[in-house]
């Protein structure tokens, strides 16, 4: 940002800033003020505060304002040069007058400082309203300029990351004032005469973000002639507005006369200060000086002084966050909603984004059981935000189930307000027991916040629909409208729903079909299920695709669904809705494969699957990159109660993100199951160059290390889409 504001000239900037008990160490440096008061050798005058630690002075602790003359002229003040020593103290520590106050104010020549300096007026702030009222002073002292001296008439105040540890026990932020006594504009080392912390609370992450604003100051205590207030703070809410409970420091520029009178008007102008040396985590820079050209703005050449209002560091992730690598087998599952140990956090940078929420596990319901359901929520605060999906098994033959099947799920939030937000996901059993993660180390909980960087439409219309047609039949709902920006750029298509097919059918099969303007894609994914016996299979699934060569126009897709083998076939039973999400991606920094290619059939130990590889490169050290398979998978053909797994492997070594398919029901029938599968994987830290990201398998089955039948990958399927992303 940069924007104007102007004032009348003032020799000097009066400066605001709170005392609390938690203050620097006693060994922060000090640093000199003021030019010396007038005398004949023309030393500076300096001062230096310093933490009063509770104790017979300042029973809550406070502020030791120690001045002097710098008489070896080694621009600090020694313990050997204080000649004058007074406290300001800290009050009861409640929210009525439980805070000191110290204010830097602008000295006119006169009896008190025959060439000018500086007031340092203290006192506890009694109306708690954190500025200093007249009636609240309860100490004032004099730092005068020496004759032909202009050094030290500004104070500068700078904001720093301070890390967890006795200072901070959660880490936060470290503030940093003192006097200019350069004039450079900078607040360097050996000028810190103060440091205050601000600390990140146990609650959460709200209030990194720093704010500045500049109000009107009247005429009054603080600015005699009236001014301007310069007010800093922390976002404490999270609403992008810094409110008067949030501000933590005001400086005052007053009004007044100039030694100055053809520098023109003054200006002030605040620009946004990346993430770099003076602000480890980005912030504002406040820019003050004359307009000399008379033009209205502060231009670079007319800028005197530069402050820093710095943000803190963010301790919860911001653009994505996903839950640790590891095993999170949830065990038995019964009729009450449990965690199942898949919780995140993410703070929401923007009021007009929304969190897509991506899972990528394995589900298990009705365990021993015959028409047995469960479902996989995932809850957002602590309450359900339309993340809800069920899975149900049942067979014609009565015969009792344990379905492993692998699992994925994509929903998108609304606009909420920017800040902390918590996903975790919960699960519930209806007709034999439940079980998430069995038969994988991998289970992923990804939020990813969407701004509008990458523009994107979405549509989550449309309930339970079927049809009994062999032909593509539309399905109400799910149709996206969105205008493509660039013919080079490429359309990422996501479907997310739940698919039965070949209703009380043995070997029943269906096809489901994304179409581009009323034509048909190679986006499209089959489902067959044959378990000897008819069947009434209701999966969750996600398809995702990749559209390439798509021109920059206006777009239509839609679902469509044709029950293939004739059997009812049915899309969105009992989830809180489907979603169809387009995104446009520019053709840079990432890397996909999207052929259609059944593998043939697949035994033995851990091999690569065919036409499911590519080579991507990263960018930069320290990246993470998010990985997406898209495919169709049998496991253990032929085979009653047997294991198949696949896993995404780099550069020829196993990852550790797999999926599996385990399937058994009681009339011991041999198993022939092709379901949509979506395996998302999240890999940290690779190094910068080319890697190889590859699809392997195996039919090893895990309990016992036989094998059995065969795996089979791309039935029915228009894309094996295998596509590697890096992260911001």
């Amino acid at each position: 940002m940069s924007q104007q504001w102007s004032w009348r000239p003032s020799v000097l900037a009066g400066f605001v800033f709170a005392v609390t008990a938690c203050s620097s160490p006693s060994d922060v440096p000090g640093a000199d003020g003021q030019s010396g008061t007038p005398s004949s050798n023309g030393k500076n005058a300096a001062v230096r505060l310093i933490p009063e630690a509770p104790g017979a002075r300042c029973p809550q602790g406070g502020t030791a304002l120690q001045t002097g003359l710098d008489d070896n002229g080694d621009g600090a003040l020694s313990d050997d040069e204080v000649e004058q020593t007074s406290y300001v103290c800290n009050g009861s520590g409640t929210q009525s007058g439980g805070m000191s106050l110290v204010k830097l104010m602008p000295e006119a020549a006169g009896a008190r400082c025959a060439s000018g300096g500086t007031a340092i007026l203290s006192g506890v702030d009694t109306n708690a309203d954190g500025l200093q009222g007249d009636s609240e002073v309860t100490h004032t002292q004099y730092l005068c300029n020496g004759e032909g001296e202009k050094k030290g008439n500004a104070y500068l105040m700078k904001m720093a990351s301070e890390a967890a540890g006795p200072n901070c026990p959660q880490g936060g932020t470290a503030v940093l004032g003192g006097l200019d006594m350069n004039v450079n504009g900078q607040l360097e080392g050996n000028e810190v005469t103060t440091t205050q912390y601000v600390c990140t609370g146990s609650t959460g992450a709200g209030g990194t973000e720093a704010l500045v604003k500049l109000d009107a100051a009247p005429a009054g205590a603080n600015c005699g002639q009236g001014g301007r207030a310069v007010k800093s703070g922390f976002d404490a809410n999270g609403d992008g507005t810094l409110g008067a409970t949030e501000v933590t420091n005001t400086t005052f520029v007053c009004n007044g006369l100039t030694d100055y009178p053809n520098r023109g008007e003054a200006l002030v102008r605040l620009d946004t200060e990346p993430a770099g040396a003076n602000c480890a985590y980005g912030g504002t820079a406040v820019k003050t000086g004359f307009d000399s050209d008379g033009d209205g703005t502060l231009g670079d050449l007319e800028v005197t002084t530069t402050q820093f209002v710095c943000s803190a560091a963010n301790f919860f992730p911001t653009k994505w966050a996903s839950n640790p690598r590891g095993s999170y087998n949830s065990g038995e599952i019964t009729s009450l909603w449990v965690p199942v140990s898949r919780r995140i956090w993410i703070y929401k940078t923007s009021d007009t984004s929304r969190i897509k929420l991506t899972v990528s596990d394995i589900f298990r319901v009705g365990a021993g059981y015959n028409g047995g359901r469960g479902a996989y929520s995932v809850r957002m605060n602590g309450s359900g935000m339309g993340c809800d999906a069920w899975q149900y098994n049942a067979n014609t033959s009565g015969w009792n189930q344990d379905h492993h099947l692998p699992f994925a799920n994509v929903c998108l939030t609304e606009q909420l307000p920017k800040g902390l937000y918590e996903f975790e996901v919960l699960s519930y059993a209806n007709g034999g027991t439940s079980s998430v993660g069995a038969g994988t180390s991998s289970a992923l909980l990804l939020a990813e916040e969407l701004d509008g960087t990458k523009p994107y439409a979405f549509s989550k219309a449309g309930g339970s629909v079927g049809t009994a047609s062999t032909s593509y039949v539309k399905m109400s709902g799910r149709e996206v409208t969105f205008l493509k920006q660039s013919a080079s750029t490429l359309l990422k298509v996501t479907l997310a729903d739940t698919l039965r097919t070949g209703y009380n059918q043995n070997y029943g099969w269906g096809t489901v079909m994304v179409r581009l303007d009323g034509v048909n894609t190679n986006c499209y994914t089959g489902k067959h299920d044959g378990q000897g016996t008819g069947g009434d299979l209701h999966n969750p699934f996600v398809m995702t695709c990749i559209l390439p060569n798509v021109s920059a126009a206006r777009h239509t897709l839609d679902v469509a669904l044709s029950a293939n083998s004739g059997g009812a076939a049915n899309l969105g039973w009992e989830r809180s809705n489907p979603l169809l999400l387009v995104e446009e991606l520019p053709n840079t920094g990432l890397t996909y494969s999207n052929m259609s290619f059944g593998s043939g059939e697949l035994s033995g130990a851990w091999a690569g699957v065919g036409a499911r590889q590519i080579i991507h490169n990263v960018t930069a050290p320290g990246k993470s990159v998010k990985v997406t398979y898209s495919d169709t998978f049998r496991a253990a053909v032929n085979c009653n109660g047997r294991w198949g797994f696949f896993q995404l492997y780099v550069d020829y070594q196993p990852t550790g993100c797999a999926s599996g398919q385990h399937v058994w029901n009681s009339g011991n029938a041999a198993q022939d199951h092709h379901h949509p599968a979506n395996l998302t994987c999240i890999i940290p830290n690779l190094t910068p160059g080319p890697h190889t990201f590859s699809i392997w398998s195996t039919t090893q089955h895990s309990w016992d290390g036989t094998f059995c039948g065969s795996n089979y990958f791309g039935w029915n399927r228009g894309q094996n889409l295998l596509m590697a992303e890096d992260l911001p």
